[in-house]
């Protein structure tokens, strides 16, 4: 399961959002929203491809902020918090290893989507229904989501 980005999932790691900060290199963060038994899904413009809401942290942020604030650029959903569910470690083309913070909300419906540079669409995804292209590391984060909520 290899990305257009060449990157590959490797594991899911479990950890308290404290123990996050010994993991290097710690890349940018996921949001993952459940709404029902369904998830949030966004499609990106530049790839051609549906994918999570994720990105790089700006600054000083923490990962929680990178991960609200991608959230809301990407999609234009809005969340106070979110809860940390553990490290996705990802292996990039070069072989270079990462680890991508994954945070966790529900919500009980979605506010309206305004499209923006990067997505042009979002919707709601079973994991079951066709839904292509959809970017397979990501498919694997929300496989080990589901498991744990």
């Amino acid at each position: 399961m290899i990305n257009q980005a060449g990157h590959q999932f490797l594991d899911w790691i479990p950890k308290k959002e404290s123990e996050i900060m010994n993991f290097e290199p710690l890349a940018g963060s996921f949001a993952v929203i459940k709404v029902g038994e369904e998830f949030l899904i966004c499609f990106n413009k530049w790839r051609q491809q549906w994918e999570l809401p994720a990105g790089k942290r700006e600054g000083t942020e923490t990962p929680a902020e990178c991960a609200i604030r991608e959230l809301y650029e990407e999609t234009t959903q809005k969340v106070a918090s979110l809860e940390f569910l553990g490290l996705a470690k990802i292996q990039k083309r070069n072989g270079d290893v990462k680890y991508n913070p994954v945070f966790y909300g529900e919500q009980k419906s979605l506010t309206s989507f305004e499209e923006n540079e990067e997505m042009s669409a979002i919707q709601l995804w079973d994991l079951a229904a066709p839904v292509q292209p959809f970017d397979p590391v990501d498919r694997r984060i929300l496989e080990e989501v589901r498991k744990r909520r």
